[in-house]
């Protein structure tokens, strides 16, 4: 009997995975910029202040922090399209809650916890294990390519959002995208997104890796946990406060939008690149690299003052290295600690992120109630930044398991430290 050839080539299904996976990161890192981008303006409607603001935004990312875990178990477990579908789902739900609120307390629940139960389930957590399914020798260009998304959803969103809310007021904005997400992304994405039938002939690196415990265990976890407190604390700044600090410096709202959208530009750029780098020489140095880029860009924000080119320069830097952490990173982990429970492994690892990003929106909201101005925060953000990329760069990628027996194995000598 002659085998069945498939309807669709492999080939054609793995890229139309990335296309779905993009997808999902398109909308989630858009919307994760939609309050920053009317801070005064949800500032102003509810009289409070910029910690208490702060603080509406600490909750939210707190509550995907503490989700990530939850989220990697999840997809260990079930398809990832059911989880990132109803992630999209609760995001449009939590964007409508949030436009209608007239209390705190409102805010407090629609933003700082609806949207942010539905943003935890389309994260990268919930999509890398998928990616890293249909891909091997070219995983970081893959994982590159849909982290991108987050870009591609931020250069459109930002500008796009920042026009409506001209037109129509924050609050009709949100509810219009939201139903949007509720009604077409959460469908489109159970449509969509399928895992990889694995292989039988030896080929694939499904069901193998180490245990949860094992790489908790291992100093190359919290190395690049490190990078990742660093990346959400720096994030966290640019999302909330960068349009309330260029308007405080002197430029304007537009001004800081074309500043944004040239990050979202800039972050595309900058993770090809890096996920193409690291392919060919190895994740490592790329992966420091990035972060010396984030602390050196934060460096020329606070020098460039109300100077719009400098201020472009800034962001350019800062973009590259906006998402590139995120597929470099899960990268090295599949390297280090295998496939069998990588969801749970990374989940429990980009946690680590939000409380970075709860961290940094609180921080720096009470750092400017209390000095008047931003000015600490940016130093801080640089020096925290640099020191990330001198830790990653000490990383040894050597597995902590072995793919043909299974079996977990000790960290290797570091004579091989930036082995892919």
């Amino acid at each position: 009997m002659t085998e069945k050839k498939p309807l669709i080539s492999m080939s054609v299904m793995r890229w139309g995975i990335v296309v779905a996976a993009t997808l999902v990161l398109a909308v989630a890192a858009g919307g994760r910029f939609l309050i920053g981008i009317v801070f005064d303006q949800v500032r102003d409607s509810f009289e409070i202040t910029h910690g208490t603001l702060g603080l509406v935004v600490t909750l939210n990312v707190l509550v995907v922090g503490v989700s990530q875990p939850l989220v990697g178990w999840l997809v260990d477990k079930v398809p990832a399209r059911y989880v990132t579908g109803g992630g999209m789902a609760l995001v449009g739900i939590g964007l409508v809650l949030t436009g209608v609120s007239e209390t705190l307390y409102a805010l407090f629940f629609g933003y700082g916890l609806v949207v942010a139960l539905g943003l935890a389930a389309v994260s990268p957590v919930a999509v890398t294990p998928v990616v890293s399914g249909w891909f091997q020798k070219k995983r970081a260009t893959a994982l590159s390519i849909v982290n991108a998304g987050g870009s591609v959803g931020q250069l459109a969103i930002v500008p796009a959002l920042t026009i409506t809310v001209g037109a129509i007021g924050w609050q009709s904005s949100y509810i219009y995208l939201g139903i949007g997400l509720a009604i077409i992304g959460g469908p489109l994405l159970l449509l969509l997104l399928r895992e990889r039938e694995e292989a039988t002939d030896g080929t694939s690196d499904a069901g193998f890796g180490c245990s949860v415990r094992e790489a908790l265990g291992s100093k190359p976890f919290w190395m690049l946990a490190w990078g990742f407190l660093v990346c959400g604390i720096t994030m966290a700044w640019v999302m909330t406060f960068f349009v309330d600090y260029a308007i405080t410096t002197g430029l304007t709202r537009n001004n800081a939008a074309v500043g944004l959208s040239l990050m979202g530009g800039m972050s595309i750029l900058g993770s090809l690149m890096m996920g193409w780098w690291a392919d060919k020489a190895g994740k490592i140095l790329p992966l420091a690299v990035t972060y010396g880029l984030r602390g050196g860009g934060f460096i020329v924000l606070f020098l460039s003052g109300t100077n719009f080119p400098a201020m472009l320069l800034a962001m350019t830097m800062i973009g590259i290295s906006w998402t590139a952490t995120v597929p470099l990173t899960s990268a090295v982990s599949a390297d280090i600690y295998g496939r069998l429970r990588l969801g749970t492994i990374f989940g429990l690892m980009f946690a680590i992120m939000p409380l970075g990003s709860a961290l940094g929106s609180a921080t720096a909201g009470f750092l400017y109630d209390m000095t008047g101005s931003y000015d600490v925060s940016l130093w801080m953000n640089a020096s925290i930044g640099i020191v990330a990329g001198l830790v990653v760069y000490l990383v040894h990628a050597t597995p902590m398991f072995d793919r043909f027996r299974g079996q977990p194995q000790p960290q290797q000598s570091p004579a091989h430290a930036h082995a892919d």
